[in-house]
């Protein structure tokens, strides 16, 4: 076990590094600028920690004891829990092999050690919230409804008039996990 415990169900980045001194650095430049960051010191603690506390991303060191990095990444690609997670590594591979075996093995970003801090931040940083239509072709009544369902769950959303109807349409935030009870379960993003 880390030395740092979760106490919060709501983890931003899962730091995967076997260096407690890296570890502990990389965990202190996330939290500065507002990231909730759980750690892991080996593959198994890894995907249990990514398992009881969805992250929305993981820094993983494709060298991990126990379990590396790429076993890590399949088995998070490969749990519904865990499979939409964003998964990137911070390694000292260097080689194209290691590159391809990532990659395939579901990692987005390749990042090598020493990383640059700000290049670091950049994968990091959630994607821009942008307005989504997430329905058309509602009647006011049904769209009223809607919206205001929507902005009691924190999303700032907007009906649009046209000759098929209402359409709405929201921006909302990251965190924001929403399936309405009773109607179809859908994602707004």
């Amino acid at each position: 076990m880390s030395t740092h415990d979760v106490s919060i169900a709501h983890v931003d980045v899962l730091i995967a590094e076997d260096d407690d001194l890296l570890r502990g650095s990389l965990r202190l430049l996330l939290e500065v600028n507002g990231y909730r960051c759980a750690e892991a010191a080996d593959g198994h603690e890894a995907v249990e920690r990514a398992r009881e506390y969805p992250p929305r991303c993981v820094i993983l060191d494709l060298s991990l004891p126990e379990m590396d990095g790429f076993a890590v990444a399949r088995t998070l690609r490969a749990d519904p829990r865990t499979s939409t997670t964003h998964i990137h590594c911070l390694t000292g591979l260097t080689d194209p092999s290691s590159r391809q075996q990532a990659a395939a093995s579901g990692v987005e970003e390749y990042l090598t050690k020493p990383v640059d801090p700000d290049l670091l931040l950049a994968v990091v940083r959630p994607p821009a919230q942008s307005k989504k239509c997430v329905r058309a072709g509602l009647t006011l009544i049904e769209a009223e409804q809607l919206l205001d369902w929507l902005e009691q769950h924190g999303c700032k959303a907007e009906a649009v008039v046209g000759a098929g109807g209402v359409t709405v349409c929201c921006a909302c935030p990251p965190e924001a996990h929403l399936a309405r009870q009773g109607g179809p379960n859908w994602c707004p993003w």
